[in-house]
């Protein structure tokens, strides 16, 4: 077995001084929590788009046919899947997918999705067909791309070494990137579900108890393979590359390069799970409820931008040590060839 040409060199990025000087950051940039918090305020005390009268139908003739073909056993269980639907469908507000993934302004307010607010239940709207659905759908997507694209232009260029100015050309091409990828995403997503779940069904079928154990398995497979994606929108803010080059950039970056990525990332869940347990204390009708919105987005726009720091230097190292390696290459061939010579 041949030997590595070059072994990695130098420090990779630190976790817990690059968290630090991501929170430093938005410390010293304090206008970048604006984002999510106006994107809260808005969906807290703002109208809320309603689905309720389209789909209440929909739902209760689903149930009733699960009731007539259920066992008898079975019949408590589909009446609680019944109440929990109706409960959705209450609680619902089509307005929160203005929260884009994987580019967008984070929003504690539209994972909650609180009917009331202290003032009052406030304005809703019921959509009258579903072509309004899909209208209003792609209205809320393309905004909150937007919003989303400038949002991580600004962070990126405050973490970056030198700041730059935000141009109407950056902001679109950024944008439409962010299309791009979320497409891209999406049909990756489709193509590794869709086997996953007919073998998960079929898995069932035979044995719930193995199809239970199967689904955990597959959770985390899942996981596994969308971890390495995890860079992929910085690409296309710090070195202004498109889609799928940044997504194949950063599979390489993690896979190669950063495997304690994964160390980061939990790390931030941690931090950012742990402390939204804190913000949704304060009930939806109490003005309290601000406060969960600030710290919530301080603590976001921070992890944020530590993100950033973690990429920018993770990708300086790794290009550091692929040129070590490329003159290590490079130094070999040519005593090799000298060795021919003498020979």
């Amino acid at each position: 077995m041949k030997k590595p040409l070059l072994s990695l060199t130098g420090t990779p990025p630190r976790l817990f001084p690059t968290l630090l000087k991501g929170f430093n950051t938005i410390a010293n940039h304090w206008y970048l929590i604006l984002f999510p918090v106006a994107i809260d305020v808005v969906l807290w005390l703002g109208p809320k788009i309603k689905l309720k009268t389209l789909l209440t139908p929909i739902i209760d003739t689903m149930t009733q046919n699960v009731l007539k073909i259920s066992p008898a056993e079975m019949l408590p269980t589909a009446q609680t899947y019944q109440v929990l639907w109706d409960q959705l469908i209450n609680q619902f507000n089509l307005t929160t997918l203005i929260r884009t993934i994987p580019i967008g302004v984070p929003s504690i307010i539209a994972r909650q999705s609180p009917l009331t607010s202290p003032l009052g239940p406030g304005i809703s709207y019921e959509l009258p067909s579903v072509n309004w659905i899909f209208i209003v759908l792609g209205i809320l997507l393309l905004l909150g791309f937007l919003l989303g694209s400038i949002y991580f232009i600004l962070v990126s260029q405050v973490t970056a070494p030198e700041t730059g100015k935000m141009g109407l050309k950056e902001v679109f091409s950024a944008y439409l990137q962010s299309l791009i990828m979320f497409c891209l995403m999406i049909i990756l997503l489709v193509l590794i579900s869709v086997p996953l779940l007919m073998l998960l069904s079929i898995l069932s079928l035979i044995n719930p108890a193995i199809g239970q154990f199967f689904m955990l398995m597959a959770a985390f497979l899942l996981l596994w393979l969308l971890m390495p994606l995890v860079f992929s929108p910085h690409g296309i803010f710090v070195l202004k590359q498109k889609a799928l080059p940044s997504m194949l950039i950063s599979v390489r970056l993690v896979r190669l390069f950063l495997p304690g990525t994964g160390l980061f990332v939990m790390t931030s869940i941690l931090i950012s799970e742990g402390l939204n347990l804190l913000w949704t204390l304060p009930d939806p009708n109490s003005w309290m409820t601000m406060i969960g919105i600030g710290g919530h987005a301080f603590i976001i726009t921070g992890l944020l931008a530590a993100s950033f720091i973690y990429y920018r230097e993770g990708l300086k190292w790794m290009q550091d040590n692929l040129q070590k390696m490329a003159e290590a290459t490079k130094m070999q061939q040519e005593n090799g060839g000298t060795t021919l010579e003498q020979r």
